[in-house]
């Protein structure tokens, strides 16, 4: 989400009690969420770091070697980064009377749960390099580092999340049975951290 633009596509079926209210069921699918994998720049920017350090002494002489061992830096990033989110929720649909018998404003709130997924290709391409400072006989040999092969993980994550909802549109009647509608939402996901999502949209709706 992170203030990124996704099409989505929702579907709802209302029943009404009077001219008034309704009692609406809706889902609404993004199938390609753009949104970063969770960690992503935690992990993209974390490296296992270190390197052990042996401090020989000669007993016969005064010269003091030390030798730095391999260290390794697995540099992992993520790639192919994607997502999907679907949202249902249960709303009360109230029609706000008008004059006009070709306009229908309404107002919606209501609640339901949602499923966001994110999927990402974990890639590990460490390296090697030592460096070897042999001062006990004057020289310094450097070791070129040494590729190892590139690992790729597929991995996913997947949560769960109570969500709310509020918003509202107006619809015009084309034909007798038929409406077309623009329609405003605002989703509000209560998870371990809670996200906001906006939803604006233009729609069809069928009357029986």
């Amino acid at each position: 989400m992170e203030s990124r633009t996704s099409w989505s596509f929702a579907g709802s079926f209302e029943y009404r009690l009077n001219r008034v209210a309704g009692l609406e069921i809706e889902s609404t699918a993004v199938p390609t969420l753009k949104s970063d994998f969770p960690g992503a720049r935690i992990l993209a920017s974390a490296g296992v770091t270190g390197s052990a350090i042996s401090v020989l002494t000669s007993p016969s002489s005064s010269v003091t070697s030390s030798i730095i061992f391999p260290t390794i830096f697995p540099q992992p990033r993520f790639a192919n980064q994607r997502g999907r989110a679907v949202i249902f929720t249960n709303n009360v649909r109230v029609h706000i009377p008008t004059t006009a018998d070709r306009l229908d404003p309404y107002f919606v709130a209501g609640g339901g749960i949602s499923n966001v997924r994110h999927t990402a290709d974990y890639i590990y391409n460490p390296f090697i390099y030592s460096l070897a400072d042999l001062t006990a006989l004057g020289l310094s040999v450097p070791i070129p580092s040494i590729p190892i092969r590139t690992i790729t993980q597929p991995i996913k994550t997947s949560s769960n999340a109570l969500a709310l909802t509020i918003g509202g549109g107006v619809g015009v009647r084309v034909r007798s049975h038929l409406w077309v509608e623009g329609d405003l939402r605002m989703f509000r996901l209560l998870g371990n951290e809670d996200q906001n999502a906006g939803r604006f949209g233009v729609g069809v709706r069928y009357r029986f």
